[in-house]
């Protein structure tokens, strides 16, 4: 069964309620094609929007994310979208509840591995 790793920006680890570049942690969770996830670990991050607000770097976006498949944010911005697309990451600007975001999420994905 294939697993996807999926970066979550959250301040309180119940919903995607953070900004993609200004978010200090993300949660990483494992998710099969059945909705059943697992978090894996809290990664910490340096935020790279400030008041001078910065772009996000190809080089911050490939370490951190190297291992992820998908990103979930409250709002992300068209230059880390692009960064993350250039390394195979999916990025979807979203709130709500992680629980019902990685259901979902996982349907969807398995409805799309079926059509294709």
């Amino acid at each position: 069964m294939s697993m996807t790793k999926v970066a979550i920006a959250t301040t309180d680890g119940i919903n995607i309620d953070e900004h993609f570049g200004r978010t200090k942690e993300f949660l990483i969770y494992e998710v099969n094609q059945k909705g059943i996830y697992k978090l894996l670990e809290h990664r910490g991050n340096n935020p790279q929007c400030t008041s001078q607000h910065k772009n996000h770097t190809s080089e911050t976006t490939s370490v951190l994310f190297a291992d992820i498949n998908v990103v979930l944010a409250s709002k992300i911005g068209p230059g880390a979208t692009r960064a993350l697309q250039d390394q195979g990451v999916v990025a979807f600007s979203l709130t709500g509840s992680i629980d019902k975001a990685l259901k979902a999420y996982a349907k969807r994905r398995k409805l799309l591995e079926i059509k294709t």
